[in-house]
């Protein structure tokens, strides 16, 4: 890498240009570029205060992150998703990177309290449980929790689990008139349950969505549950003004 220029005529401070060689770097994808303040000094020919300046404005706009004692890296790129009332693929479809759905569980069970509370069932009724877990590139970043009374399951195949949106089966293939859903988004450190299930550390950052869906008849045709590792996906909305 050439020093950056030093031109006094030049209305861009340099630890601006330091920064936007650095941005340049990874978005070539040389993400394992040392982002030690003595490497970069090196590199671009500046002083370690220049450096610390342009790092600290990537830290700033979330290309980099810093861990304390131990040194700076490259934030890895995020999933994003957005909020969809069809497919749950959708938001994810046209990626260049490599994504697979599988199946961790497909059972029909009895609700206890909490669940027959969200689904507006007697305890003890039958439901179908459903967990997907989305990979990209082989990381596990979201889990998918679904439950659905047993009533609207009768024609429901794993195939339609791994293929399709539990909507688009209730809807197509059960008939069921869905009218709305409602919808929560928590952030929050993960706590045991969260570690077992995505493989991460106690207190890492996750988000979870917690979504029920209504009949035209005001039944509970549907209720779940994602989780979602918050340093590899982010989850956009479109407002209409």
């Amino acid at each position: 890498m050439l020093p950056v220029k030093r031109d006094a005529t030049f209305a861009e401070p340099l630890h601006r240009q330091v920064r936007n060689s650095i941005e340049e770097l990874i978005r070539d994808g040389n993400g394992s570029i040392s982002l030690s303040d003595a490497d970069l000094c090196e590199r671009f020919h500046v002083s370690r205060i220049t450096v610390r300046r342009a790092v600290k404005e990537l830290v700033d706009a979330g290309l980099l992150y810093r861990m304390r004692g131990v040194g700076t890296f490259v934030r890895p790129r995020k999933t994003k998703e957005k909020l969809t009332l069809t497919s749950f693929l959708d938001a994810w479809a046209g990626k260049p990177e490599r994504l697979d759905v599988k199946v961790a569980q497909f059972e029909q069970m009895q609700a206890d309290k909490s669940i027959a509370e969200r689904l507006g069932l007697a305890t003890g009724a039958d439901v179908v449980f459903i967990r997907r877990l989305r990979y990209e590139k082989k990381t596990l970043v979201v889990v998918d929790d679904r439950y659905l009374p047993a009533a609207y399951c009768g024609k429901l195949k794993r195939r339609d689990v791994m293929t399709a949106s539990l909507l688009d089966y209730l809807r197509d293939r059960e008939c069921v008139r869905l009218d709305h859903g409602e919808m929560e988004i928590e952030a929050r450190p993960a706590d045991r349950s969260d570690c077992t299930m995505l493989g991460v550390r106690r207190g890492h950052p996750v988000l979870v969505r917690r979504m029920t869906f209504f009949t035209s008849k005001g039944d509970r045709a549907l209720s779940g549950t994602s989780t979602y590792r918050a340093d590899l996906v982010s989850y956009r909305f479109t407002i209409s003004a």
